[in-house]
């Protein structure tokens, strides 16, 4: 078992070898590591997207959702949550896409040529 820095306990089964002669030269005797939990998740993961309808909602998500999240990364270097707790992450969600938004607006206004509305 291992715990991590916020008190969160894994299980792992270490599977090892008793001679490593054949082996590849990595570290000597290293125990691999397996989270029968994780593995689960990703099986699931797996065979959901292997599915076609799944695999179309996916598709949809990656056009719709992730480039305001790669921009967020990207430009505006959020890539964690300073608070916790599910009210304050929301609140600051919120403040992360208002800036998004506000970029984009002021980018369009003064750029008039950017705005799809312009006739």
């Amino acid at each position: 078992m291992q715990t991590d820095r916020y008190g969160y306990t894994r299980t792992f089964k270490v599977y090892e070898c008793e001679d490593c002669t054949g082996c590849p030269p990595r570290v000597p005797n290293a125990p691999k590591r397996r989270n029968a939990k994780w593995e689960s998740q990703k099986a699931y993961t797996r065979q959901q997207l292997s599915e076609e309808e799944t695999g179309e909602i996916y598709g949809k998500r990656k056009i719709d959702v992730e480039p305001v999240l790669g921009f967020l990364k990207a430009n505006l270097r959020f890539s964690r949550f300073s608070v916790r707790g599910q009210k304050k992450v929301k609140n600051e969600l919120g403040f992360a896409f208002m800036a998004v938004s506000m970029r984009k607006y002021t980018a369009k206004k003064s750029n008039p040529t950017l705005d799809d509305n312009n006739h």
